[in-house]
């Protein structure tokens, strides 16, 4: 899914009914500590977690670090480009998540697989995880304080772990003492899919990965929004290291990275997140090569998107409804699937009533963003199920029925309060759970509320 550490903080406090965090870790090789500061470490300060971050230091830079009663950072000697993995990791009394994924940690539509657990259960899987929190300190230099920090997150992982722990297809995996395509099933396996863009990787590597799996086939899944010669390049370059693959673009809100493989074994589909960079695959943790973690997990194959790109011509609409709206004073843009309109209005919630009821007799569902200087607000509408969310005016999710002859405009473009009208749920505040309709409603659609909120930025926001 396409997550961020923010966005697991906000989605703690929606599903752990008010339970404490007790421990925060952030583990990557880019690490933006201003930019934690200022949003990820206050949220999770304000959950009541102990904060962990482990990174390496810039090119050039010396290795640095903060140690405070409430706070750990680290950044370290950076010996290869890749040195550390992407781990984001919270535990609670009686929860835990676990995200494994690759590249910066701050980076946001970063797409991460999430292993999560709590009083029904936590995954086996998870032990080794604490294996590999105990062993960092014998693979890379750390300061001490670092090194103690990550046994103690380890104690209390495993602690939780024992209070109910359960069987799962889950696998975490990593190279502190094999290399990670040794993890990998022996092949012969029907297909093995890559995800572009491969960073780094050299032909030995690849090699490693198909003579392990022994694939029948080897597919590249590419961005659905890629255009035709980054796809034909992309397939040139693995043609190149002598990897004959299939260009499949897969459907948005699937890794757009190299950080995923996936294979098939009698049609089970299988998959592992880890590092971007596939010579890591093949390589075990020293002083001078990567520390890899990465989680192997059973998963649907990457499907092709259901809607590409428009064309030119498709998407020949856009420009007459940015005429419109720019009589206004306002700016339309298109973007993966979200229509954002910005402009100087104090009240986005007319505004988004108003686009969205232009794009109807366009777009089959309509997805408006309207964001201007004090507030923003956005809008699900697939007649006649409208789903309207804002902030901070009327700080909620709002779903409406909006039968013919009603609109969007008629149900919320008159006077600053929200429209009762129509309304058939309710649900606040925005970064808890929504009410089952809500998510009802977006399961239709192919969606879900966290995604909604990062593509609007809510998530990257305080709590």
């Amino acid at each position: 899914m396409s997550v961020s550490p923010l966005a697991l903080l906000h989605e703690w406090t929606s599903r752990t009914d008010g339970a404490p965090l007790r421990e925060f870790l952030l583990v990557g090789t880019e690490i933006d500590l201003p930019a934690l500061e200022e949003g990820i470490v206050p949220a999770a300060l304000g959950l009541g977690a102990a904060v962990t971050v482990l990174g390496a230091a810039a090119e050039g830079e010396d290795p640095a670090g903060v140690q405070r009663p409430d706070r750990v950072y680290a950044l370290i000697d950076r010996t290869c480009h890749d040195l550390l993995p992407e781990l984001a990791l919270l535990v609670g009394d009686e929860y835990v998540a676990a995200a494994f994924g690759s590249g910066a940690p701050g980076t946001r539509d970063r797409a991460w697989t999430v292993l999560r657990g709590g009083p029904e259960g936590v995954p086996w899987a998870l032990a080794e995880l604490g294996v590999w929190l105990r062993g960092c300190p014998g693979a890379v230099t750390l300061p001490a304080a670092t090194a103690q920090r990550l046994a103690e997150v380890a104690d209390r992982l495993e602690d939780l772990l024992l209070t109910a722990p359960v069987e799962t297809e889950a696998r975490v995996v990593h190279n502190l003492d094999a290399p990670l395509v040794s993890h990998l099933p022996e092949g012969p396996v029907a297909e093995l899919t890559l995800h572009a863009p491969l960073r780094g990787y050299d032909a030995r590597a690849l090699h490693a990965l198909t003579d392990r799996l022994s694939p029948a086939r080897v597919v590249l899944g590419v961005p659905g929004s890629w255009p035709a010669q980054d796809r034909d390049a992309a397939a040139d370059s693995l043609a190149a290291a002598g990897i004959e693959a299939t260009v499949r673009p897969v459907a948005e809100g699937f890794p757009e990275h190299g950080g995923l493989i996936e294979w098939t074994v009698h049609d089970r589909h299988s998959a592992l997140t880890c590092g971007a960079n596939p010579n890591a695959l093949t390589r075990t943790a020293n002083e001078r090569t990567n520390l890899e973690l990465g989680l192997i997990l059973p998963t649907t194959v990457s499907p092709e998107p259901e809607n590409p790109a428009p064309s030119a011509e498709e998407d020949s609409y856009l420009p007459q409804v940015a005429a419109e709206l720019e009589a206004s004073g306002w700016s339309l843009e298109y973007d993966a699937g979200m229509h954002r309109v910005y402009g100087g209005f104090t009240n986005p919630i007319p505004v988004v009533a108003q686009v969205a009821e232009l794009l109807e007799k366009h777009v089959d569902t309509v997805h408006v963003h309207a964001e201007g200087p004090k507030g923003w607000a956005l809008i699900v509408w697939k007649r006649p199920m409208m789903l309207l969310a804002s902030a901070p005016r009327g700080s909620a999710w709002r779903l409406y029925r909006v039968d013919p002859p009603a609109t969007p405009s008629s149900r919320l473009g008159g006077g600053e309060g929200v429209s009762r009208v129509g309304l058939l749920r309710t649900s606040a505040p925005l970064h808890r759970v929504p009410h089952r309709d809500v998510l009802a409603f977006l399961e239709t659609l192919g969606t879900d509320h966290i995604s909604l909120l990062e593509q609007v930025g809510f998530l990257t926001k305080p709590l």
